[in-house]
């Protein structure tokens, strides 16, 4: 094979592996809750190259929103959890129906995870760069402050089209911003089968169900009208809500709070 192509082929791997770090770290023993504490900036801008300290990162900044789909015994399948989005597809109204796990993406964990995938599969420095160029053309770090979902729903697949959700960040002084883009990354959708609790269905004991399963990267702009940073330098805490458009009552979110700084500058 000529070597153009075996480097597209470790750039493509590294790439895709990168996008979805969520495979690599589910395996995690804590499952993330609505509120993490992200420390000082100081604390995640060493040099981190062992997995472990990578993992670390990667936990600190995650929050679930919604009920999380705990662990079954057929975790068989690519994610560890599994379950309705809540109490199944007859719930009550107000149910929330999303489980979405969310990671905020700043620098010092972005290039721990360049710096950590690129040592996994034994990039040379140009194969490095140009990785790290391709990460920067697609999400644009510099100019945006990222934030990655997963969404899951065990209800109609429709509740991940994003259409139907006001989706904001909100810090503790008030202030509110949208994504100014969403990246989708393919494939958009993925089909599960778990094993339903005999709750559900009890005229018919125990059956199937599929989990519908969406990820994106929000991107939400990371300096106000101003110029200032988002969230600038005061703000002690960032929320991420989901909001149903035609049920307002529908709403969940899930909280960073900064203990020292707010984060690392883009």
């Amino acid at each position: 094979m000529p070597r153009i192509f075996k480097l597209e082929a470790r750039w493509t791997a590294g790439f895709a592996i990168l996008t979805f770090l969520h495979l690599v770290l589910t395996s995690c023993a804590t499952a993330p809750s609505s509120k993490t504490y992200v420390g000082p900036t100081t604390e995640s801008s060493t040099h981190v190259t062992e997995d472990a300290s990578f993992q670390d990162l990667w936990q600190k900044r995650t929050i679930q929103i919604g009920p999380a789909l705990k662990k079954r015994s057929r975790s068989f399948l690519s994610t560890p959890f599994s379950g309705s989005g809540g109490q199944g597809a007859g719930g009550g109204d107000n149910e929330f129906p999303l489980s979405v796990t969310a990671t905020l993406m700043d620098s010092s964990l972005i290039e721990a995870g360049l710096r950590y995938f690129a040592d996994r599969i034994e990039m040379t420095q140009d194969e490095e760069a140009t990785f790290r160029s391709r990460y920067f053309d697609r999400y644009d770090p510099t100019n945006y402050l990222l934030i990655w979902c997963e969404l899951r729903t065990g209800f109609a697949q429709n509740y991940l089209n994003l259409d139907r959700w006001i989706i904001s960040i909100e810090d503790d002084a008030g202030n509110q911003y949208e994504p100014a883009r969403i990246i989708g990354e393919p494939p958009s959708y993925r089909h599960m089968v778990m094993e339903k609790p005999l709750a559900f269905h009890p005229e018919r004991g125990y059956g199937e169900w599929e989990i519908h399963h969406k990820r994106v990267m929000l991107c939400f702009p990371n300096r106000d009208f101003y110029g200032n940073l988002i969230p600038s330098k005061g703000v002690q805490s960032l929320k991420l809500v989901f909001q149903q458009i035609d049920d307002r009552k529908i709403r969940e979110g899930g909280i960073w709070v900064f203990t020292h700084e707010t984060r690392s500058e883009p």
